[in-house]
C-alpha cells in the first residue's frame, strides 16, 4: 500500500546534500512523494527530484572533491555578491531546465526572498530554474536575482522549512527534513579520505584569500573572522525561524540532521551526507512508525 507524503526539504548549504539520502530511503521504504518544496539547497534537490535528474546530479556532485570544482567559481568582488555563479549555474542547468512548474507531474514550490519588497517570495509557477536560482542566492556569496521591481536573494532568510507553502494532496502525511538541527553529530561508518579533504581544504584558503579585500586589519579582540561572523550570525537567525515554523505547523514525521555534520560550504562530504540523510531517515521512521503502533 503506497504511502503518499508531502516532503519540505530544508537549506543548509552542503548539509542539504542529505536531502538525496533522504528521499532514497522514504521511497526505499515504500513512501510515495506527491508534492515536494524546499528553500535554497532543499529547492535545488527537490527540483532534480521533481525533474528525473536526481541520480545523474548526484554523481556529479560526487567529483566535487576533485580541482576541476575550483573552475566553476568565478569571482565578482562586487557589493551584491562575491560570486557571480554564472559557471556553476552553467553547469546546473544539465540538471535542472526551464521548465513551467504548473507543467509538472508533481507539486513543487520554492522559496525566495524579495529585499527590495521586504517579503516572501513563492515559486510554484513559471521556470524551475529561475526558482532555484533565486532560492539558493546566499546573500553576500552569491549575486542576487534581478527583476524591474524585485531583488531575490536565498529563501532561508525568511522561511528555511517551507511546511506552510507545500501543496499537498489528500491524507498525505507531513514530512520535514531539517539540516540545521540542534542536535548530536550523527558518526557514519565511512569517513572522507585525508586526501580529499586536504584538496578541499586548499581551494577553501584560495577561495578566502581572495575575500581579504572585504575585510579591514583585525584587531585582536577579531576573533571570527569574515565567513565565521557571517555564517554563525545567519544560522542562528535562521535556525531560529526554523524552529518556530516547526513548532506551529508539526510535520507527521521530522527527519533532523545535525548541524555540525558538516560546514555550509563542505561539498566535498557529499558521499558521506548522503549516508547521513539515508540514516536519519531510518532512525525517524522507526520512531514513527513505533508511535502509531502504540495509537
Amino acid at each position: 500500500m503506497k504511502k503518499d507524503i508531502a516532503l519540505v526539504l530544508s537549506g543548509g548549504g552542503a548539509r542539504g546534500i542529505a536531502h538525496i539520502g533522504v528521499i532514497e530511503e522514504l521511497e526505499k521504504q515504500g513512501y510515495v512523494i506527491s508534492s515536494i518544496s524546499g528553500t535554497s539547497m532543499g529547492a535545488l534537490v527537490a527540483a532534480t527530484y521533481v525533474l528525473g535528474t536526481m541520480q545523474d546530479y548526484k554523481e556529479w556532485i560526487y567529483t566535487l572533491d576533485r580541482k576541476e570544482i575550483y573552475k566553476l567559481i568565478d569571482f565578482s568582488f562586487s557589493s551584491s555578491g562575491l560570486i557571480k555563479g554564472d559557471r556553476l549555474f552553467k553547469k546546473m542547468r544539465t540538471f535542472i531546465d526551464d521548465t513551467k512548474i504548473e507543467n509538472l507531474k508533481i507539486n513543487y514550490t520554492a522559496i525566495a526572498t524579495d529585499i527590495k519588497n521586504n517579503k516572501e517570495v513563492v515559486f510554484d509557477r513559471g521556470s524551475i530554474f529561475k526558482a532555484v536560482r533565486a532560492s539558493i542566492a546566499i546573500p553576500t556569496v552569491f549575486t542576487p536575482v534581478y527583476e524591474t521591481n524585485a531583488i531575490l536573494v536565498d529563501g532561508g532568510v525568511v522561511n528555511n522549512i517551507p511546511l506552510n507553502r507545500i501543496k499537498r494532496v489528500p491524507n498525505s502525511l507531513l514530512v520535514g527534513v531539517h539540516v540545521n538541527a540542534d542536535i548530536p553529530n550523527l558518526q557514519s561508518g565511512q569517513k572522507t579520505s585525508k586526501r580529499e579533504e586536504s584538496i578541499y581544504l586548499e581551494k577553501i584558503n584560495n577561495f578566502k584569500n581572495h575575500l581579504k579585500f572585504v575585510k579591514k586589519k583585525s584587531d585582536e579582540t577579531d576573533k571570527l573572522g569574515y565567513f565565521s561572523l557571517l555564517n554563525k550570525t545567519i544560522s542562528l537567525m535562521v535556525d531560529q525561524m526554523a524552529k518556530m515554523s516547526i513548532e506551529q505547523y508539526k510535520p507527521d514525521i521530522l527527519i533532523n540532521i545535525s548541524r555540525e555534520t558538516c560546514s555550509t560550504f563542505d561539498f566535498y562530504k557529499a558521499k558521506e551526507l548522503v549516508r547521513v540523510g539515508k540514516e536519519q531517515t531510518q532512525k525517524s521512521l522507526i520512531g514513527f512508525n513505533k508511535k502509531s503502533l502504540s495509537n
